[in-house]
């Protein structure tokens, strides 16, 4: 018993010894195998490589022997094809200089922040801001000696601007050369000549205008891209003078597109932005925006910022904007666009579901003796078709709008707020302009909901009185001196009516008279 005991007490360890050398067999195995397939992918340089660097990144053959190499050849294609860009689209890429009228200039007291000034020179003339005796003098809230006090000093504003061919046409932006004297363009390579420029058209709504040069010799110039075929995380190249300092070249790539101009430049009738971080400074507005292939996807003409200078967002009037617009200015010299006559906003998406549509375009106010007004449009009323197209966004309706010639005849598809019924109009479009008291009775004391008081006027609604700042009423945009006249389709006869109304429902529509005008607001109650 004994013996057979011992004898199985010495098996189980042999098994036990036997088991590890089979696991330790199995183990180096799949580690021979890890390194061999890991080594076949180039080891931990090429791995390295791609993650410091993803456009060495080879999708289609991942990474060979020698795939540092590869990458590295990779990556100086990719520069090449940069450096090629910037020997295309440079030369036709020119400074321009815009002198303004004089202004006061104080020299004491307020120290001018640089900002305050957008592309202007950093050199200062003797006696001027930047001029080191100046500063220390101005640091000190001295005046400059011999200097008259306060002085009158000329403007002068610098950017950049693009040849569109080879006769001297140069596209540049609006508030580059806007109000200018005098504009002198220098072109790239050669800074020490300067050529006088005259403007042949401006247009301020798309923030364009359009130069001219002259020389015996033909000058460079760009083509332009389709910028409809320009997608986010494309390359963008921008080519510009920032801050006067000469032609600099920087990277991004294309962010966003169609983002509305009318926020962001100003600019109206439906244009659209391409947003990029590729860098631009003040002195690049009216440079271009490249692809890769040299060609001109749009033109640079705003930043976002809180400093004054870039924070990685920049943005571009499209090519097929800026061409369209160009031509139009170099025909004619300026552009006309077709008017409605009517100020608009997004459609409510539950008056969208109440009226049974899934878009349209909701008429805010009629403006009077509009085309608009003479077709019988009214403040309330949803458009969803011009021409039997579609539409759904304001920018849009907008830009339809625009296009059309003062005369042509428009069929408009609209639905009533008031009655749900359809109805079309036929609109004879006209031209954009070139710009754009009752009895007091008892009112309440205290803002209400909306953050308004009013008076009542007998049955004719009732009156705004004061607006509270902040409020709802002051965010939608009402007035003092406004009249609403109806709630939710029922007529507003009494201040106790208004009361009634706008306590039970918390989204309003209202119809509201301002100077004869009728408006129309929507808008939901915050908690």
């Amino acid at each position: 018993m004994a013996d057979q005991g011992l004898r199985g007490w010495l098996k189980k360890p042999i098994g036990y010894f036997f088991a590890g050398v089979c696991a330790a067999a199995v183990s180096v195995a799949i580690y021979a195998g890890a390194q061999y397939f890991y080594q076949s992918l180039g080891g931990p340089r090429a791995a390295q490589g791609v993650l410091d660097n993803p456009a060495s990144a080879d999708t289609k053959n991942l990474a060979p022997n020698g795939s540092a190499e590869a990458g590295m050849s990779q990556l100086k294609h990719t520069s090449e094809s940069f450096r090629a860009v910037a020997r295309k689209v440079g030369p036709a890429v020119v400074n321009i200089k815009a002198t303004k009228g004089p202004r006061a200039k104080a020299s004491r007291g307020k120290r001018r922040h640089p900002q305050e000034d957008e592309d202007q020179s950093p050199q200062g003339q003797p006696g001027q801001p930047h001029d080191p005796l100046f500063d220390f003098f101005e640091r000190f809230g001295q005046p400059f000696p011999f200097q008259p006090f306060p002085q009158e000093t000329p403007q002068t504003s610098f950017g950049s601007g693009i040849l569109i061919d080879k006769k001297g046409i140069v596209v540049t932006n609006n508030h580059v050369v806007e109000e200018a004297t005098e504009i002198f363009i220098t072109l790239s390579g050669d800074e020490q000549v300067e050529m006088k420029a005259k403007v042949v058209g401006t247009d301020a709504t798309s923030d364009l205008a359009v130069l001219k040069i002259e020389r015996k010799q033909e000058f460079p110039f760009v083509e332009w891209a389709d910028s409809d075929a320009v997608e986010v995380g494309d390359w963008a190249i921008a080519i510009g003078s920032p801050f006067a300092l000469g032609q600099s070249v920087t990277l991004g790539i294309v962010s966003a597109k169609g983002r509305m101009a009318q926020g962001i430049t100003g600019a109206g009738y439906g244009e659209t932005l391409i947003q990029t971080d590729a860098a631009i400074n003040p002195g690049n507005s009216g440079g271009p925006l490249c692809d890769l292939e040299g060609k001109v996807m749009g033109v640079n003409t705003a930043i976002y910022t809180r400093s004054g200078g870039y924070m990685g967002i920049g943005f571009a009037i499209p090519s097929n904007t800026a061409k369209d617009i160009a031509s139009k200015l170099i025909s004619g010299g300026k552009i006309i666009r077709g008017w409605l006559g009517v100020y608009i906003q997004p459609l409510d998406p539950d008056l969208a579901t109440e009226l049974g549509i899934k878009k349209g375009i909701s008429i805010h106010q009629v403006l009077e003796d509009s085309p608009a007004a003479k077709a019988g449009l009214k403040a309330g009323d949803v458009i969803v078709e011009v021409d039997g197209k579609a539409v759904g966004e304001v920018n849009s309706l907008q830009h339809v709008i625009s296009e059309y010639k003062p005369g042509q005849k428009v069929k408009i598809k609209v639905i009533s707020y008031t009655d749900k019924k359809n109805r079309a109009v036929t609109v004879t479009i006209g031209t954009l302009p070139e710009n754009q008291t009752e009895a007091k009775v008892s009112p309440q004391d205290e803002p209400d909901r909306l953050g308004v008081i009013v008076s009542a006027r007998g049955k004719q609604g009732v009156n705004v009185e004061m607006i509270q700042p902040g409020s709802i009423a002051d965010q939608v945009g009402l007035e003092v001196g406004d009249i609403i006249t109806r709630i939710n389709r029922q007529e507003v006869d009494s201040i106790a009516t208004y009361k009634k109304l706008t306590t039970k429902s918390k989204r309003l529509y209202l119809e509201v008279k301002r100077k004869g005008q009728s408006l129309f607001y929507q808008f939901v109650l915050p908690e």
